[in-house]
C-alpha cells in the first residue's frame, strides 16, 4: 500500500528531525574514527558504538510509518523497545567516550583509576535505567494495543534520569581539571577546558526530556530523546575533531618534556621543566622528543611523550 507522505505529520517530522540529526553525529564521528584510525582506543571504541546505536534507532523510527501500517502486534512492540534501547546505549556511550577520553590523556595513575571507577557506574546506570524501562512497560498492557505502541513512561523513569544526567554530566565536567590545572601552559588549559566543558550542552538537552517526561508531554518526548541522543553523541566528538583539526597547543617553551605511559595501571608518568602532562586529546606519539628537536606539525602533541614498553605499536 501507497504511503503518502505529509510534513505535518507529527511522525513524518519525527522522522525527518531524527535523519537530519542523525547525519551530522554519525558524520562527526566517522571523520573522529578517520582522525585517529593509526590509534583506536576505549573512548573512539565507544563513539563507534554510539553512531551504530543512532543508525539501528533511526531504521526503527523509519518503522513507525502512520497508522494504518503492516507492523505485527509483536513487531510494533519490538521496535518501541528498539528505540528506547537505543536512546539509552547513545547517551551513555557518548559519555563513556568523554571519560574514556580524559582518562587516556590523564597521566595521573590514581586519577585514572578513579575515572575507571567512575566508567564502571556509568555503565551500570546505563543497565538499570535499561532494566526500569522493561520494568515500567511491562507492568502495562494498554500502550501495546495502540496503532504505534508507546509506553507512557511515569514520574519516577523522569526523575531517575534527572538524577543521573545531572551527576554525570557533573563528573564529566569537573574530571578534567585537576588535569588542566597542572598545564604549565595556562592558555592551554583554558581552551581544553572550555573545550570539555561542551558536555553542559548534554546536561541541558537531558534536562528538557526528563522535564517532557514529567509533564507526560507524549508529542515532545521522541523529538527531545532523539535531540539529546545525536547532541550527545556530537559533543563527545567534538574534543577530538577540535584537538585533531586545529592547533592549540603552539611552540613547547625550552626545556620542557614530558613522558606517559598509556597503560593507568603501570603509572609510567613523569614530568619536567615547568611539568606540561597533557598527552594528545586527538593523536597519540610514541618515541622522545625535546623542544630542541620540535619540528613544525599539524598534529596536536605533548612537548615530548615516550611509550612504555607495553603500550601497543602503532
Amino acid at each position: 500500500m501507497e504511503v503518502e507522505f505529509d510534513a505535518n505529520d507529527t511522525v513524518m517530522r519525527l522522522k525527518i528531525t531524527s535523519a537530519t540529526c542523525s547525519f551530522f553525529a554519525v558524520g562527526a564521528t566517522v571523520y573522529r574514527l578517520y582522525k585517529r584510525r593509526r590509534r583506536l582506543w576505549a573512548d573512539d571504541i565507544w563513539a563507534l558504538f554510539a553512531s551504530v546505536a543512532l543508525v539501528i534507532q533511526v531504521v526503527a523510527i523509519f518503522l513507525h510509518i502512520r497508522p494504518p501500517n503492516s507492523l505485527s502486534y509483536t513487531t510494533g512492540i519490538a521496535v518501541y523497545y528498539l528505540t528506547a534501547m537505543t536512546f539509552y546505549s547513545i547517551v551513555w556511550a557518548s559519555r563513556l567516550s568523554i571519560l574514556f577520553s580524559i582518562i587516556r590523556i590523564d597521566p595521573s595513575p590514581a586519577r585514572r583509576r578513579c575515572l575507571f571507577c567512575a566508567a564502571v557506574m556509568f555503565f551500570t546506570t546505563a543497565l538499570l535505567l535499561l532494566a526500569q524501562l522493561f520494568w515500567v512497560c511491562e507492568s502495562r498492557l494498554a500502550w501495546k494495543h495502540l496503532p504505534n505502541p508507546q509506553c507512557g513512561l511515569p514520574r519516577q523513569v523522569a526523575i531517575f534520569q534527572f538524577v543521573t544526567d545531572v551527576l554525570s554530566d557533573a563528573v564529566l565536567l569537573f574530571a578534567p581539571w585537576p588535569l588542566f590545572r597542572t598545564l604549565a601552559d595556562k592558555s592551554l588549559g583554558r581552551k581544553l577546558t572550555i573545550i570539555f566543558s561542551t558536555c553542559v550542552v548534554t546536561t541541558i538537552a537531558s534536562l528538557t526530556h526528563a522535564s517532557f517526561i514529567l509533564k507526560d508531554d507524549d508529542l515532545r518526548i521522541p523529538f527531545s530523546g532523539i535531540a539529546e541522543g545525536c547532541l550527545s553523541l556530537i559533543v563527545a566528538n567534538i574534543p577530538v575533531i577540535i584537538t585533531t583539526t586545529i592547533d592549540i597547543v603552539g611552540q613547547p617553551l625550552h626545556g620542557e618534556t614530558a613522558k606517559f605511559s598509556t597503560i593507568f595501571w603501570l603509572g609510567n608518568a613523569e614530568t619536567t621543566a615547568a611539568g606540561i602532562q597533557l598527552q594528545t586529546i586527538g593523536e597519540e606519539t610514541t618515541g622522545y622528543m625535546s623542544s630542541e628537536s620540535w619540528t613544525s606539525s599539524t598534529k596536536i602533541g605533548v612537548v615530548s611523550i615516550e611509550s612504555h614498553p607495553h603500550d601497543t605499536p602503532v
